[in-house]
């Protein structure tokens, strides 16, 4: 089993190290970018929620997309404690990097699964990733 999981993360490295590369950001932290392309300008705890982050990794994350130019954050004017942030240009740019994964070798094999094997893979990469008292999320 360990060795087909690491076999797995090899497949993931490439697109890793691109999205790295090109953005400075994680691959994981597209997700984010996405997530706020669909949703628009959110409240950072907004964010977290959707992403399954408690607060302080929510802000920790904004803080690393903001660090790399890839979101703006401004006061909502509704609300001034609120904080909403949203993919800046080159936040939208990166999300192109979502071609690139589409395209990989990896995504490739994973739609050579039938419905009921990807969701049982999804699964248990949810139950394998989640958040636990030893590290929270």
């Amino acid at each position: 089993m360990f060795a087909a999981f690491l076999r797995a993360a090899a497949l993931a490295e490439p697109l890793q190290r691109e999205v790295a590369v090109r953005h400075g950001i994680a691959l994981a932290d597209l997700h984010a970018l996405r997530v706020l392309e669909i949703g628009g300008a959110v409240p950072v705890s907004h964010l977290g929620a959707e992403l399954g982050l408690a607060r302080s990794s929510a802000t920790n994350l904004v803080d690393r997309l903001e660090r790399a130019g890839l979101v703006d954050r401004s006061a909502s004017t509704d609300d001034r404690r609120v904080t909403l942030v949203r993919p800046s240009a080159d936040g939208m740019a990166a999300l192109e990097s979502f071609a690139m994964v589409r395209e990989s070798d990896l995504v490739r094999r994973l739609l050579t699964l039938d419905v009921g094997e990807r969701a049982a893979f999804a699964d248990l990469l949810e139950r394998i990733t989640a958040p636990t008292e030893e590290n929270p999320a």
